[in-house]
C-alpha cells in the first residue's frame, strides 16, 4: 500500500517512468477485465487505452482513501459498462476460442465438448443481471476480495455476497445439464450425448 502511494505521488509529479511501472502492474489485469465485457479484440484494445488515458488524466484526484487497485477497477468497470450500453457482446472471449482451437488437434471430441461448455457458460453469464455479472467477474475472474469488489462497485459487502450467491444459483440452474451428479462441479458432456 505504501509503495502504491509512492508510485501515485511520482505519477502526480509527472514522472513518466512511474506511469510505465503503473502500466506494467495494471495493464494485464485491466485488459483481462475488459475482455470479460468486450469480446472484439480491437474494441477491447480501444477500451483499455481509453481507461488508461482516463486514469492518467484523473490520477491527480486519487487521494488514497481506497486501495489503488480498487480505484483502477472502478474506473475500468465504468468504461466497460459504458461500452456494453452501446453494444452487448455476442461471441466467446478470445482466450476461450484460442484454447478450444489448440485442443482441437489433440482430441477433437474433447475439444468440441469444451467449446460447447464454454459457449454454454458464456450464455449463462450473459443471462445474469448486470449487478450479478459484475460481482462474478470482479470476485471470481479478477480475484478481488469481497471488500475490494464492494468498494469498486460502491455497494455493501453483504450485497456482494448476496449477489454472488444468487448468481451462482442462477448459473447452476442454467448449466444443469453440465453438472455432475452432486450438482456442484462442471463436467463437459460427450459430443452427441443427449441433454437431460
Amino acid at each position: 500500500m505504501q509503495d502504491e502511494n509512492k508510485l501515485v505521488q511520482r505519477i502526480q509529479k509527472g514522472d513518466r517512468r512511474a506511469f510505465e511501472e503503473f502500466l506494467d502492474s495494471y495493464g494485464g489485469r485491466v485488459h483481462r477485465l475488459v475482455r470479460r465485457y468486450v469480446d472484439n479484440a480491437t474494441d477491447a484494445e480501444d477500451v483499455t487505452q481509453e481507461i488508461f488515458c482516463d486514469l492518467y488524466r484523473s490520477i491527480g484526484r486519487f487521494r488514497g482513501e481506497s486501495a489503488l487497485a480498487t480505484w483502477v477497477y472502478r474506473v475500468a468497470l465504468n468504461h466497460c459498462l459504458k461500452h456494453c450500453q452501446r453494444q452487448r457482446p455476442a461471441n466467446l472471449p478470445y482466450e476461450e476460442q484460442n484454447l478450444a482451437v489448440q485442443d482441437w488437434k489433440a482430441d477433437p471430441e474433447r475439444a468440441a465438448a469444451k467449446l460447447e461448455l464454454a459457449s454454454q457458460v458464456q450464455d449463462a453469464l450473459k443471462g445474469l443481471s448486470q449487478g450479478h455479472y459484475d460481482v462474478v467477474v470482479l470476485c471470481e475472474m479478477q480475484g478481488l476480495t469481497y471488500q475490494e469488489c464492494a468498494k469498486a462497485l460502491d455497494i455493501p459487502v453483504g450485497t456482494v455476497k448476496s449477489r454472488l450467491f444468487n448468481a451462482f444459483r442462477r448459473l447452476r440452474d442454467s448449466l444443469r445439464g453440465y453438472l455432475n451428479e452432486d450438482g456442484d462441479a462442471l463436467c463437459p458432456r460427450s459430443v452427441g450425448e443427449a441433454t437431460p
